[in-house]
């Protein structure tokens, strides 16, 4: 007979890999669609593994009749932007919240991780208008411009912990014994211990801005700087509506840049969620 410890774990194994595949079969189900006919996709008979409908017809039907090349190529140079944009101001800010005192450092900081849970829908309007004032409305600009500021707390948050607590101050004195200035011990140093945060704030930062709806719907009406998310939002209200395949297809197109990007950044994730 199993002895109690060798039970438990095969309980725990069996409750994880039921878990496993209730979690799953939506991303299957979604996966499964997306490469059958519109008449397989909505046919009861056709079963969960219908290899005699199997066919990439749907990604080409919705790359080319939605124009989702420059869909795409509106979301990739948002989300770029937007990264590199949120990054640049938020490495010095959060390293002098982490290392600097100076009046009101408290107060900004709690303010930045105040801006994180905050309803940013009720603020829309202002937010319209200001933009408008700007003349940012419907422009690629206008849309890099919201999401940074919208992604630009989190990672403030996020380096923040991480100078504070991953890299010993006394890293930072020994490299000013050296002769470094405090720029040149940030630079040298610190920001090369701290790529790891660094790519996790990135991929958070490329995610958020990529999956981001409600500034692009609300800044956008022209379908020329439409990014994915907000294209797929107005194919719904289209005749493919009725065509459940093409929707799985360009749901599958939208995850895929994201998880491209996570590949390639997974070991700094790793790495920076840990420090």
């Amino acid at each position: 007979m199993l002895n109690e410890t060798k039970r438990s774990r095969y309980l725990l194994y069996a409750g994880l890999f039921v878990m496993a595949v209730w979690a799953l079969l939506p991303y299957y189900w979604v996966i499964r669609t997306s490469v059958l006919t519109n008449f397989a996709a909505i046919d009861p008979s056709t079963g969960y593994t219908p290899f005699s409908h199997f066919t990439f017809d749907p990604y080409f039907e919705i790359w080319n009749s939605f124009a989702m090349t420059t869909y795409f190529r509106n979301s990739i140079i948002v989300a770029l932007a937007a990264t590199v944009i949120s990054l640049f101001f938020s490495i010095p800010g959060a390293y002098a919240f982490a290392r600097l005192d100076f009046p009101g450092r408290k107060l900004l900081f709690y303010t930045a991780v105040f801006t994180i849970m905050f309803p940013w829908i009720v603020i829309t309007i202002p937010v319209y208008n200001i933009f408008y004032t700007l003349g940012l409305i419907n422009s690629l600009t206008g849309i890099i411009v919201a999401l940074s500021i919208f992604v630009l707390p989190q990672t403030i948050w996020l380096l923040q912990g991480f100078f504070r607590q991953g890299i010993p101050p006394n890293i930072e004195e020994a490299a000013l014994i050296d002769g470094h200035s405090e720029i040149g011990a940030f630079l040298r140093i610190v920001l090369p211990l701290s790529l790891p945060a660094v790519g996790a704030a990135a991929l958070f930062s490329f995610l958020t801005a990529w999956n981001n709806f409600l500034w692009v719907f609300v800044l956008t009406s022209d379908k020329n700087v439409r990014t994915a998310t907000v294209a797929i939002h107005y194919i719904l209200g289209s005749d493919a509506f009725r065509q459940w395949n093409l929707l799985m297809a360009a749901a599958v197109l939208l995850v895929l840049p994201p998880v491209v990007f996570y590949a390639l950044s997974q070991r700094f994730v790793g790495e920076g969620l840990a420090g």
